[in-house]
């Protein structure tokens, strides 16, 4: 791909929006300059990026929880809650599912946007289906490994096949700093439902506010919504 003139357009390119930002309106816009200063005082905050050059150059992190760096040989995830047969599955178990990849944009509520992401990985809804949910079960908790973050989806957003469980990032192991060992991926959806580092997915019968949205974020953050 070329730009006019000749010279090549890179795959990655992160755009911004004022108009993402100042859409969300009100009190949520008015507070995002205080969680941006957040962000920078907890470190790797808003403004910085991580993991080298390439797509990471320009990629702005936000991480509430600090990185764990954990080898993906001693990374487990549990299925539990509102299931009849709890997993907790270790790495090995992990590779033998089945799995998908996909290229898309990926968006953040602070206004900017990295083009055509190709994340891999396995649909959540795969080891969903294996717990057996229960009846009663509308909505699923996606937990950070250290335990303070987490944020949700109904069990029908979770069954949107785009919807993954992400262990790469351009074909290469999913940085530490970008979510590593595994993210969640929700592209209809902005970057803070994206929850990095989960350990946990949890099914429950009642909606519970992320962490975001007990500040004032929206349950529901749809691009361009």
């Amino acid at each position: 791909m070329t730009e006019m003139g000749g010279s090549p357009t890179p795959r990655h390119r992160t755009r911004y929006s004022r108009r993402r930002f100042l859409i969300m309106g009100g009190a949520f816009a008015a507070g995002l300059a205080a969680v941006i200063g957040f962000f920078k005082e907890v470190g790797g905050g808003s403004g910085s990026s991580g993991s080298g050059g390439g797509i990471f150059r320009h990629w702005p992190l936000n991480n509430v929880e600090s990185i764990p760096h954990i080898p993906p040989e001693q990374w487990v995830i549990d299925v539990d809650g509102m299931v009849e047969q709890p997993l907790h599955l270790d790495w090995t178990a992990w590779q033998k599912l089945k799995r998908g990849d996909e290229t898309v944009d990926f968006h953040c509520v602070e206004g900017w946007t990295v083009d055509n992401v190709t994340w891999g990985g396995v649909q959540p809804w795969t080891l969903i289906e294996q717990a057996k949910p229960l009846a009663g079960a509308t909505f699923v908790n996606f937990h950070a490994r250290g335990g303070e973050y987490f944020d949700n989806l109904s069990i029908d957003e979770v069954k949107n096949p785009q919807v993954l469980l992400a262990d790469t990032l351009d074909g290469a192991p999913l940085p530490d700093d970008h979510g590593g060992t595994l993210r969640l991926v929700v592209p209809a959806q902005m970057g803070y439902k994206s929850v990095k580092w989960v350990t946990r997915i949890e099914l429950v019968d009642r909606l519970a506010k992320g962490y975001w949205e007990q500040r004032g974020y929206p349950v529901e953050a749809p691009i361009g919504g």
